[in-house]
């Protein structure tokens, strides 16, 4: 099988090329317009294109709404016009303004930022343009750093790094080590088309989470109460009945520690 993967050396599409070694890397979307992607299809002629390129800062999105709408929403439509199946992801931002306490179900969604509204419109969009595209609600996801790769900010780095941080004693969220979720994508690519929360559990807040890992790892780091913020917990029950099957948070972070002798 042919698979091309946009965003190759990006944080999500680096590891996903290191699992699929034959993988087409694409070239830089940033500024390409529908006939470059139409062309670079038809040269590359994948069997499966997966999807990680993105501008996935909420404040970034919020300061270019031009630009996040054509990363988030036009680069993946025309892709899906190429009749070519798709796997996209997408974010488990599209919860974060749920009325109920979660954790939520895929039907769940209402969107409160601008990057969140664009993605649920791609995957929108994409489904009515291809219905057998798949799009992956992907969690916030951390690794260490890979060399020559860029490596922003991410939960495992930052408590690694900081002497003072803050995290919300009130919200729910996963988050999920990449790793893992670049191991899946063959299953993943093997899911019938529509949305999927893609990615570990976790019943701890993130206040938890980061206090197990300060006694996990003997960390110095300050850990202070961040307020009220929103939960962002996703229910993996529809992925897990496709035989797609992730470690929980905690667990997932004592993988990543071993990996790295951490």
């Amino acid at each position: 099988m042919r698979v091309l993967v946009t965003g190759p050396r990006g944080f999500v599409g680096a590891r996903i090329m290191e699992e699929l070694t034959d993988a087409i890397p694409a070239p830089s979307l940033r500024t390409a317009g529908e006939d470059f992607v139409m062309r670079m299809v038809d040269e590359t002629e994948p069997d499966l294109i997966i999807h990680t390129a993105a501008i996935s800062d909420i404040s970034t999105c919020e300061k270019n709404p031009e630009g996040s709408y054509h990363a988030n929403v036009e680069v993946p439509v025309w892709l899906a016009k190429s009749g070519v199946k798709c796997v996209m992801f997408s974010t488990d931002q599209v919860y974060s303004g749920c009325s109920g306490d979660g954790p939520y179900r895929e039907e769940e969604t209402d969107p409160s930022n601008l990057y969140s509204r664009h993605k649920l419109e791609m995957e929108q969009r994409t489904l009515d343009i291809n219905p057998d595209t798949v799009h992956l609600r992907a969690t916030w996801m951390y690794d260490m750093p890979k060399y020559g790769v860029p490596n922003r900010g991410n939960f495992l780095v930052n408590m690694l790094r900081e002497t003072d941080i803050s995290f919300s004693t009130t919200q729910h969220r996963a988050v999920t080590y990449v790793r893992e979720v670049a191991a899946l994508i063959t299953k993943a690519a093997l899911l019938p088309g529509g949305a999927y929360n893609y990615g570990s559990e976790n019943d701890l807040t993130m206040y938890q989470t980061a206090e197990w890992l300060k006694n996990a790892l003997s960390l110095r780091v300050n850990i202070h109460d961040a307020g009220f913020r929103h939960h962002l917990w996703m229910d993996c029950s529809k992925i897990k009945s496709h035989g797609i099957h992730f470690c929980n948070t905690i667990d997932g972070l004592k993988q990543c520690i071993s990996d790295y002798s951490l």
